[in-house]
């Protein structure tokens, strides 16, 4: 594991510098910029593409306490310039903002976009902590009854290095995340994303983690598969060799990775 975080952080220096070059060139896409509250964390750009083909509605990561549209743009521009519209949504972070604000903030985000669009197949698309606030917009009963979320459009779930299953984030450093997300709420098996699965499964499910993540171990992914295919959901697990936590992103640098046509492959199924 301390070897894995050594090479973390290796990747992580070439992947962020071309990232930001990619996210200054997103601008390209014409993408707009709209808000969804007061906060100056309650906004979300549209990359706006095909109508035709689904809507891909993407969370950022960041341990729910930093992230932006901003740092993702190269995302939204990987997706549109393959004629797909795509949703970012910003949401206000820790420390000054606990759960459930993050999860409040994607739903009233989402709600703000389908007034004004209308909208009938949403692929959801979560990387790290933003995969817990993407289950949560997919599975979460609860709250798409109270945002009035018609829960038939969402037609895919994909996860990217997700933090999924609480009880299999065993590092230090994901545990101290969580902790300072649930703030006071200390009965986090209450508020497990992976608990919010239920019989009901009416969407494909893609889970992909990297075999040497040291910050949200791949159990994560394994566990929330097992659950979705044990209620007898269409579900698959991915698991890259070699990737760690942060370079998982790179499958939506540039042009992609050979990996890249799977994520592609499963958006176009739904």
């Amino acid at each position: 594991m301390l070897r894995n975080k050594i090479e973390e952080k290796f990747v992580m220096l070439p992947l962020i510098s071309k990232a930001f070059f990619i996210n200054l060139k997103s601008k390209e896409n014409n993408f707009i910029t709209y808000k969804y509250g007061d906060n100056v964390k309650q906004y979300y750009r549209v990359f706006s593409g095909d109508k035709n083909k689904p809507t891909i509605f993407f969370i950022h990561g960041g341990g729910w306490w930093h992230g932006s549209p901003k740092t993702s743009s190269c995302i939204g521009k990987y997706f549109n310039d393959l004629g797909y519209t795509v949703v970012i949504p910003a949401y206000r972070l820790v420390p000054f903002y606990k759960y459930p604000t993050q999860i409040d903030d994607v739903f009233l985000a989402l709600s703000n976009y389908l007034s004004k669009e209308k909208v009938e197949k949403i692929v959801v698309m979560g990387f790290s902590a933003g995969g817990e606030l993407s289950a949560n917009l997919v599975f979460n009963k609860e709250k798409q009854e109270e945002y009035k979320i018609d829960k038939s459009i969402f037609k895919g779930l994909i996860t990217l290095s997700g933090v999924l299953d609480f009880t299999k984030c065993k590092s230090k450093h994901s545990q101290r995340l969580i902790e300072n997300y649930l703030g006071n709420e200390n009965e986090s098996e209450n508020v497990n994303p992976i608990n919010l699965i239920n019989n009901e499964i009416n969407l494909k499910v893609l889970c992909i983690h990297g075999s040497k993540d040291p910050l949200i171990d791949f159990e994560n992914s394994i566990s929330f598969v097992e659950k979705i295919k044990k209620l007898n959901g269409d579900a698959k697990l991915k698991l890259i060799k070699g990737k760690h936590h942060s370079d998982i992103i790179s499958l939506f640098l540039n042009k992609g990775e050979k990996e890249s046509k799977d994520i592609l492959d499963f958006i176009e199924k739904v």
